[in-house]
């Protein structure tokens, strides 16, 4: 700082820098979490998101194609779990199936809970539909 010299004891305390790198630190440290926690949670929605496109994808090809494994709406549905590598769903089963409309229709429904740490829990509904002829 401009005027301040080890020799001026009256300006001791404007002059003092010792602790300023700390209060840096933990500003930009706080940041820098809220931005990787975020990151995180936005790749674990897109992963889920990922999963029941994926698995509803592969139990409406099964029903349209494999007739012998995917015989019936409890077989698919069961198919489209089997297929879902995402986070767990605790214990439920969000695939429905249906000929309606194209073809063999799978769609999935599935509400994420999304934590966030001081602003609160929101809900995420998430979807995915595939048809195939």
């Amino acid at each position: 700082m401009k005027g301040c010299s080890r020799l001026n004891t009256d300006r001791n305390l404007v002059c003092d820098q010792s602790g300023a790198s700390v209060v840096e630190f933990a500003l930009s440290l706080t940041a820098f979490l809220m931005l990787m926690f975020g990151l995180i949670n936005i790749a674990r929605v897109l992963w889920i998101v990922g999963s029941l496109h994926f698995a509803a994808e592969s139990a409406a090809r099964c029903a349209s194609a494999n007739t012998t494994t995917c015989n019936s709406t409890t077989t698919i549905q069961s198919y489209a779990l089997a297929k879902y590598y995402g986070e767990s769903l605790g214990g439920t089963n969000p695939f429905t199936y249906s000929t309606t409309g194209c073809g063999h229709t799978v769609t999935a429904s599935y509400t994420y809970s999304l934590v966030i740490p001081l602003a609160g829990t929101y809900s995420l509904p998430l979807a995915a539909t595939a048809c195939f002829p």
